[in-house]
């Protein structure tokens, strides 16, 4: 896992971090995820038939997922099932992933105005180091931190403190933008501001639940929304848990 942060140009005396969520947020992983789950549950005997909302549940460490996804044919083999996923998945399915529309460019004019750009993942340290690296995404971060083998950091909450604690300086700013509840509470644990990302697996009723200060239409629109977040800051303390407060919510075919 990354540690070190300084963007190139950046002003030494501010440090602006902001950190997103991979899966579905960066990268749509769906695709990948859902073949290698399949594989799994079928290799265990089941007539597993993925739905369109399967997707809905990624987020929560895979271990939850597959739990979820065993219990209707009442097997508890999760651990079995895991690593077959797990295996399958390091094969084929890491590397059926793309970039979200215009996720490319937020990403470029973020770096360009100096702020620090690093990744939280519930997803395993070597799969999301991997996936950066086959989307041409690996220099754009100037930190990926993922989970570790021993499931100690699956707890995203314990993950973003992690990072926090390992940047050189306090930042001045810290924002988390994710797809999820979880990345949302976990923000708010760690005093980061909460953003979510509509156009990923999560919903905006789930967001707001989880304690969303703005949420975001597109990828095209998070610069615009961040810039003008600063102009008219409030501590993370006071913006988390307004679940309600919608900012830059373009309607998007597909939003939800």
């Amino acid at each position: 896992m990354s540690r070190l942060i300084s963007a190139p140009g950046q002003d030494m005396n501010e440090l602006k971090v902001i950190i997103f969520d991979l899966d579905g947020t960066v990268l749509d992983s769906a695709p990948g995820i859902i073949e290698s789950l399949t594989f799994a549950m079928r290799q265990l005997g089941h007539d597993f038939q993925p739905i369109p909302d399967t997707q809905r549940l990624f987020g929560p460490p895979m271990h939850d997922v597959v739990a979820h996804l065993l219990k209707p044919f009442g097997d508890d083999r999760i651990t079995e099932c895991l690593a077959l996923y797990r295996a399958h998945y390091r094969k084929e399915g890491l590397y059926n992933c793309s970039p979200y529309p215009g996720i490319l460019e937020a990403l470029e004019v973020l770096s360009s105005t100096h702020y620090s750009l690093f990744v939280a993942t519930s997803k395993r340290q070597e799969f999301a180091d991997k996936m950066l690296v086959h989307t041409g995404l690996s220099e754009t971060f100037q930190g990926v931190f993922g989970t570790s083998p021993d499931g100690t950091l699956d707890d995203k909450t314990d993950l973003l403190r992690l990072l926090l604690l390992s940047l050189e300086r306090a930042p001045s700013c810290t924002f988390m933008i994710g797809d999820k509840g979880d990345d949302m509470r976990a923000a708010c644990q760690n005093s980061v501001v909460p953003v979510g990302a509509l156009w990923g697996y999560g919903s905006s009723c789930e967001l707001n639940v989880g304690g969303a200060s703005m949420l975001v239409a597109s990828p095209e629109v998070l610069p615009d929304v961040i810039a003008v977040h600063l102009q008219t800051k409030k501590s993370p303390a006071t913006e988390c848990g307004a679940g309600q407060k919608i900012g830059w919510l373009r309607p998007t075919k597909g939003a939800r």
